[in-house]
Order: C-alpha cells, then sequence, then structure tokens
C-alpha cells in the first residue's frame, strides 16, 4: 500500500468513523503536544488493559457514550474480545499520525494481529468537561503496506 493510499484510508476510515460519512480531517496543529501525549498514552493503557484481560480498566478509557451503550466492563470486554482482536491481542502496536477533525482527534495505529495480519486502527477521541480524553470508537481496516 502506498503512502497516499494508506494517507486516504486513514482519512475516509476517521471520517467514517467519526460521522459515518466523508468528512475533511486536518493536520494535527491544532493539538496541543500535552494532549497527543495523554491520547497515546490513553490508548496504549487501554490496549495494556486487553491484553491483561482487566475489563473495568479498559472500560474506563471509554467515552460515556461507549459506557451507555455497553453498560457494563464485561459486555464491553467481550465485544472487543469478539469484533476487535487485532486491539484485544496484538502482536504489535505503533502509533501513527494524530489528525484534529471537526469533532475531536483521531489517532491512527499501526497493528499486527494476532493471526500476523497488519491492521490500521483509527481511534476518535472526546475531550471531557474535566479536560481528560476519552475513547469514543475505533474503526479498523486492513493494512498491507509498510509502516511509515
Amino acid at each position: 500500500m502506498t503512502i497516499l493510499t494508506r494517507h486516504m484510508i486513514g482519512l475516509l476510515a476517521g471520517a467514517m468513523a467519526l460521522t459515518g460519512a466523508t468528512i475533511g480531517v486536518t493536520s494535527a496543529q491544532s493539538v496541543a503536544p500535552a494532549d497527543q501525549s495523554e491520547i497515546q498514552s490513553i490508548i496504549r493503557m487501554q490496549v495494556d488493559a486487553f491484553m491483561a484481560d482487566n475489563s473495568s480498566t479498559a472500560f474506563s478509557f471509554a467515552a460515556p457514550s461507549i459506557k451507555n451503550m455497553f453498560g457494563s466492563d464485561e459486555r464491553f470486554m467481550s465485544m472487543v474480545r469478539q469484533q476487535y482482536p487485532q486491539v484485544f491481542r496484538p502482536q504489535s502496536f505503533e502509533f501513527g499520525r494524530l489528525k484534529s477533525s471537526p469533532t475531536g482527534p483521531v489517532q491512527e495505529a499501526y497493528i499486527t494481529g494476532p493471526a500476523g495480519k497488519d491492521w490500521l486502527a483509527v481511534y476518535t477521541l472526546e475531550q471531557q468537561a474535566d479536560g481528560s480524553w476519552k475513547i469514543s470508537g475505533c474503526y479498523i481496516v486492513p493494512d498491507n503496506g509498510a509502516k511509515v
């Protein structure tokens, strides 16, 4: 997969995850460095919690809309285990670009799943009233190219 193709898939996936329609995604210029660090830390801690089978910690990083959708950490963990095995048990996990969108940051991550296949995960995040960040969604597409 070329760099341009990967970039286009990342933009489309992020936009679809945010609104279900194609919207423009801009560079991360409006995401402060401290926020960039916190966003990546939250995603990393959630993946670590998945790998440790710690459902309450993994669920704690989810946005209120996700918590309301699943109702409990056990139901959330079951969904991730079944529908997102790449995130639940990655062989490798590396952050890509962080972009801004009209509804919040979009963080890319390159994942090698449990079966050795490469994936691009696109995380959407929401800033909470207290200033913290929570994961509001994750969209995964196959990634057959070299990491940039």
